[in-house]
């Protein structure tokens, strides 16, 4: 993929408002209804649908790179109740789960500034234009991006000063005729003790792999200037353009799926979903459309926001479903006593993905013998359970 490339002048973008008229009409007015309808609905369907949205995304990102991620096991393993073994697949969508959480906590300007942006990404900020530190902070950056081994070299100035050290001596290797091995033993044990230092934020930072010619810092620097050309443009074309320049540009080494939670986070200071995160990763892997860099952009555009479309299309359906599960459940509480708890276990069942008997005892302020109690009144709308144990069970509506 050549990601040197990827500029898009006054007079191009003006042709992809016009080539895309369409589709950003479509995925707008989709967009709109889907959270203004979340935005009127009861309080706790609509942290449901949000909360259930979140793992239906992280879910399906994963998919979206060729990995396996039930849903089952993503919900257990963020609540702490694995049934199996985390395989790598869960670990990255539980941390996708926790930043899609994170971020719909925060304002959007917040997340999309410069500074925070480099900070999530860990990249370090331009220097100043002709200031007295430049050559310096430009030959910190490489010593840092340097392999252990690469580095071993270095330093000259700091490997002669190791040479003249008495370790030699002190540990019995004063033999002439080794003396330079000796010695590029010793510079070497150093070096590496300073590379596995876990003890210090540099240290940690240096156990992260990188490619010192991947340039993280220029492709950020591109992605930040087609995110401002987007201001120009509506809101929907905007976030297509947004995370159709991430897809092609890649500035991060580690954090690929960030993209697509960052054009939600577009779609939400634009005003076209206030109320939710968008599910893009889910649209995009529902879709028949799949990204290719050898497409036309304009071709690119249009297939991410029909994936817009079908995000909002498939969290109205999914809203349907929990609203209906929520009106079954409800049919056994009719004919109850005021003081009955059965109602608001129901809608702790709507609000949140899992429920244990613990957690239901704490939220409810009851026993966990009533909890189990009101389980089997709610017999066969029961939603189902997630573990297949008879102990430390869970359920869910997935």
């Amino acid at each position: 993929m050549n990601s040197t490339r990827y500029d898009i002048s006054r007079a191009e973008c003006k042709t992809l408002v016009s080539d895309c008229a369409a589709a950003s009409e479509a995925a707008a007015i989709a967009l709109a209804r889907f959270d203004e309808r979340v935005l009127r609905a009861e309080p706790v369907l609509a942290e449901g649908g949000r909360q259930r949205g979140h793992a239906f995304e992280a879910q399906a990102l994963i998919g979206l790179t060729g990995g396996l991620c039930p849903l089952e096991d993503l919900v257990l393993h963020d609540a702490g109740m694995d049934v199996r073994s985390p395989t790598r697949e869960i670990a990255r969508a539980a941390a996708m789960l926790a930043e899609r959480r994170r971020l719909a906590r925060r304002e959007p300007a917040e997340i999309l500034s410069p500074s925070a942006l480099r900070q999530r990404l860990g990249i370090t900020p331009p220097p100043e234009p002709d200031g007295p530190d430049r050559v310096t902070t430009t030959a910190v950056a490489v010593k840092k991006l340097a392999a252990p081994w690469d580095r071993i070299g270095l330093d000259d100035d700091e490997d002669q000063a190791v040479e003249d050290e008495p370790d030699l001596e002190e540990e019995g290797l004063g033999n002439p005729a080794f003396a330079e091995i000796d010695a590029l033993l010793v510079r070497t044990r150093k070096k590496l003790d300073a590379w596995n230092d876990l003890s210090s934020d540099a240290g940690r930072k240096n156990l992260i792999l990188r490619d010192p010619a991947y340039e993280a810092a220029g492709r950020f620097a591109r992605w930040l200037n087609i995110l401002e050309e987007g201001r120009r443009l509506p809101a929907a074309l905007a976030a297509a353009l947004a995370l159709d320049a991430w897809l092609w540009l890649e500035p991060s080494e580690r954090a690929g799926e960030l993209g697509f939670a960052l054009a939600a986070t577009v779609l939400r200071q634009r005003g076209l979903a206030a109320a939710h995160l968008p599910l893009a990763g889910v649209g995009l892997r529902r879709a028949k459309f799949r990204w290719s860099p050898h497409q036309a952009l304009s071709l690119r555009i249009a297939g991410l926001l029909g994936a817009l479309s079908e995000a909002a299309a498939f969290g109205q359906a999914d809203l349907d479903r929990l609203s209906l599960a929520r009106v079954v459940m409800l049919r056994k509480c009719e004919g109850r006593r005021g003081n009955s708890k059965l109602a608001e276990l129901v809608d702790l069942f709507v609000a949140s993905p899992l429920v244990t008997v613990q957690l239901a005892a704490a939220r409810l302020q009851v026993t966990p013998q009533a909890v189990e109690a009101m389980l089997k009144e709610l017999g066969g709308s029961l939603p189902r359970e997630l573990t297949g144990r008879k102990r430390y069970r869970a359920w869910g509506i997935l």
